[in-house]
């Protein structure tokens, strides 16, 4: 056997062994029960329209997660692109059960910033939540601001800067109501396990591999969350069911997203949604 042959021998031997190895590794996240299994919309796994994806292309169609962060009282409006502001939550004794090493506050502010931006990210679990508190707590927000507006508007209802901040308000209501995401990222933690003892709604809390990044924020330290997976992989079969042909309000699909035991998501089911 000449050296070219053994060299491809061995580079198609590498290739079966890492598809193999890949596998096994799916096979294993979906066996037994998942750890948890939520009913998502287009507003939180968003397709591409149908004129981005290539018509002759038959796989490799995935969706993006829109995912937001619990602000607490302050909540921002963006439903479809995950924020890259650090999350309150991710506060100095949250960074420090993460492994990040902090120098003693109070510290000015260049100088922690400095530091901050020296320190490699941690590898940790974020917890996203469904349709929950924070989602609520953002609806109630934009409620009140909305109140806000048209009380201000009723004082001077001929301004045109009133006028023009209550539409923005009801704009905005109307987008946190029907268009914007309800994930939120809540927490993170380095252990999967404790944290779903925490938080044990398997319908309405997932799970899913990431990453904290230190950063600074009012002369202190704050977390900034990501995902590792930004997108979801969609099987051909349900391929038709989530291309969107244009933008547009009615109800488009709902996914069944399953997520196993190595954290990874796989979408088990897409059907068309029903307009309520």
């Amino acid at each position: 056997m000449t050296r070219h042959k053994r060299i491809l021998i061995a580079g198609a031997a590498l290739v079966l062994g890492g598809n193999a190895f890949a596998l096994i590794g799916v096979a294993y996240n979906r066996s037994g029960a998942p750890d948890a299994q939520v009913e998502l919309s287009e507003r939180e796994l968003v397709s591409p329209p149908r004129y981005a994806i290539h018509e002759r292309e038959n796989s490799g169609l995935a969706l993006q997660i829109a995912w937001r962060l619990d602000y607490g009282p302050q909540h921002t409006y963006s439903g479809h692109v995950r924020h890259r502001s650090g999350a309150p939550w991710l506060d100095r004794d949250k960074l420090k059960s993460l492994g990040f090493k902090l120098a003693a506050a109070p510290e000015l502010e260049t100088v922690i910033t400095r530091r901050a931006d020296n320190v490699l990210p941690r590898e940790a679990y974020i917890v996203l939540e469904f349709d929950g508190p924070a989602y609520r707590a953002a609806v109630e927000v934009a409620r009140a601001e909305l109140a806000t507006a048209q009380a201000i508007a009723e004082e001077d209802p001929e301004l045109k800067e009133n006028t023009n901040h209550l539409v923005g308000a009801l704009r905005r209501l109307d987008r946190e109501e029907h268009e914007s995401s309800r994930l939120f990222a809540v927490d993170a933690g380095s252990d999967m396990e404790a944290l779903r003892a925490r938080y044990r709604d398997r319908a309405h809390y997932i799970i899913l591999p990431g990453e904290v990044r230190l950063g600074v924020s009012d002369e202190d330290y704050i977390g900034y969350p990501t995902l590792t997976l930004s997108h979801i992989h969609v099987p051909l079969e349900y391929r038709d069911v989530v291309v969107r042909e244009e933008q547009g309000r009615e109800p488009k699909y709902r996914v069944q997203l399953a997520v196993g035991k190595r954290a990874e998501p796989w979408i088990v089911d897409a059907q068309p949604a029903v307009a309520d």
